[in-house]
């Protein structure tokens, strides 16, 4: 019966550590996103300036 406790909870605690790597991935992701649409903005700025 502790065994299959114990066993229970590994797998407990390794759902939790991917499911913590699956949402700082998404984080990087967007924060790559939100860069990339910045910079973008920042570029159609400074081309309408220049026309």
């Amino acid at each position: 019966m502790v065994k299959g406790d114990i066993h229970s909870f590994k797998r407990y605690k390794k759902e939790l550590k991917r499911k913590e790597k699956a949402s700082e991935k998404l984080a990087r992701r967007q924060g790559k996103k939100e860069q990339a649409i910045k910079q973008s903005d920042e570029q159609d700025l400074s081309e309408e300036k220049t026309d």
